[in-house]
């Protein structure tokens, strides 16, 4: 059963457009053919993903009884718009760039055309579709890219609120370049590898041991309590595993781990890396590393976990480049620096080009039937994108194949399959080795769209009504106005 799943603005937009009094010449506004892009403004680059959910929520708009009461008896009077969403099978067009395509800040990545009252209640689905799939797998990608071809773990299941969006987090961040997952319905769901060992508790466990300590027949002393909770999860973990040092401190816990290990030669074995959660991650894993080597322990895997964000894990490689790996919690879904903040803005009606042009020039809108140009040179390596029309051809400097990339996704209830994750995946990582400089890749507009982009904008602003004649406008109110910016500030 669908949701009431639209601002409130959508159903008054939606039941104003049914009425008599808001015809256009020629028709209802209601039925005139309304095209809407899709894009986000906020992260450089991101995987382009959430087409699945974007099906979900197309699929899922049946409304139960309860849901189109509370419409029709809202104040303002919505009956045309419940009846509209009574029976509504949504018939409306969808393009979209195919799953998992790398896209860049305020390049349209989808778009959707049929009857404006309908299909401009349809904004919030597209926006919930991929913001957070785009956010999540961005994110992952930049912690790819400064970890090199190091390990990386999802840990934030415990950040994520609930399983659900737990699981997306997993699915999109192991899309990103992720390896696996502490989370084990994710792992069970999506068929991907899970990741953990222990926890702090364990060696806190075994506290009654600092009270009525074991005796170490090598020295003939007591044992640290820490030294038998490492001894025993060894012996738990006979195949291999990997200790936690920083229960009471990392240096302790570094020769407790030592002392557990040399104690039989199956600890040794099972004794396959050990795991920094806090400090100085850098300083604590050399000091770690070289007290291990220097007892015969070698090969370790140093994994760094703790807060960590891609500008600290870039310097760790950096600085450190024995780590082996990462695991990434907070950082990855609960506080990430931007979301991809994905916009959904009317690009023509009844054929028409039209846009808004903002006093906030990033707010500014595209007009048309966009497409998505992207060149790649004769070895198959990117060197550019440029955001047209629809009907324009694109060349692009230095481009041997010039690529389309908003393509038909959904028409009629009918949609493009998507790709399993492990596909997408292989997809993401390969494009990422096309971009020679992801940071720097040129985006540029076509002539045809500024053209049409600035010549739009002046007409809009062009006023002739003799306004006036009958409105007065003091001084000071007449000085600002006059200031204003006559025209939509280049982004591009």
């Amino acid at each position: 059963m669908g949701t009431l799943n639209f601002d409130r603005y959508h159903a008054t937009m939606g039941s104003a457009a049914y009425k008599d009094a808001t015809r256009l010449r020629a028709k209802p506004l209601s039925e005139a053919e309304a095209t809407f892009y899709v894009t986000q403004r906020k992260l450089p680059f991101a995987p382009c993903l959430g087409h699945e959910r974007l099906v979900r929520l197309l699929v899922d708009s049946h409304l139960d009884r309860p849901r189109l009461r509370f419409i029709a008896q809202d104040r303002g009077g919505l009956e045309l718009f419940a009846r509209a969403v009574e029976d509504m099978h949504f018939v409306g067009r969808v393009r979209a760039v195919p799953p998992g395509t790398i896209v860049f800040a305020n390049e349209p990545f989808a778009d959707i055309t049929g009857p404006f009252a309908l299909t401009q209640a349809q904004e919030i689905k597209f926006e919930h579709a991929f913001d957070l799939p785009m956010t999540i797998a961005s994110t992952a990608m930049r912690f790819r890219m400064a970890a090199g071809d190091r390990w990386l773990s999802d840990f934030s299941l415990r950040r994520n609120g609930d399983i659900e969006r737990a699981v997306e987090v997993a699915a999109y961040a192991y899309i990103g370049g992720f390896n696996d997952t502490s989370n084990m319905e994710a792992a069970y769901r999506l068929d991907i590898p899970a990741v953990g060992t222990e926890a702090h508790y364990w060696q806190q466990s075994y506290i009654e041991y600092l009270y009525e300590p074991e005796v170490d027949p090598r020295t003939g002393r007591p044992k640290h309590f820490e030294q038998v909770a490492f001894e025993r999860w060894l012996d738990a973990n006979p195949q291999g595993t990997v200790l936690l040092l920083d229960t009471i401190n990392v240096y302790m816990g570094a020769v407790h781990a030592v002392m557990a290990a040399t104690s039989s030669e199956a600890r040794r074995r099972a004794f396959r890396g050990f795991r920094i959660d806090s400090g100085d991650h850098v300083r604590l894993a050399k000091w770690c590393l070289r007290l291990f080597e220097a007892n015969g322990l070698h090969g370790l895997m140093p994994i760094l976990t703790g807060d960590l964000d891609v500008e600290r894990v870039r310097e760790i490689v950096r600085e450190f480049p024995e780590a082996a790996g990462f695991g990434i919690g907070t950082k990855l879904s609960a506080e990430v620096p931007r979301v991809a903040g994905v916009i959904f803005k009317q690009c023509a009606i009844e054929g028409r080009p039209t846009l808004k042009a903002s006093n906030t020039p990033e707010k500014s809108t595209l007009p048309g039937k966009l497409q998505l140009f992207r060149g790649a040179d004769a070895q198959g390596n990117y060197v550019g994108d440029v955001i047209g029309l629809e009907d324009e051809e694109v060349e692009i400097p230095g481009a041997a194949r010039v690529e389309r990339l908003l393509r038909p996704f959904w028409e009629s209830g009918r949609y493009e399959p998507i790709p399993s994750i492990t596909k997408l995946k292989a997809f993401v990582e390969e494009q990422r080795h096309r971009f020679r400089d992801i940071e720097r890749y040129p985006v540029t507009l076509s002539e045809r769209l500024r053209l049409l982009r600035d010549e739009l904008t002046a007409a809009m602003l062009r006023d002739e009504s003799g306004w006036q004649q009958i409105l007065k406008l003091p001084p000071e109110l007449a000085e600002e106005m006059a200031h204003a910016n006559d025209n939509a500030d280049d982004l591009w």
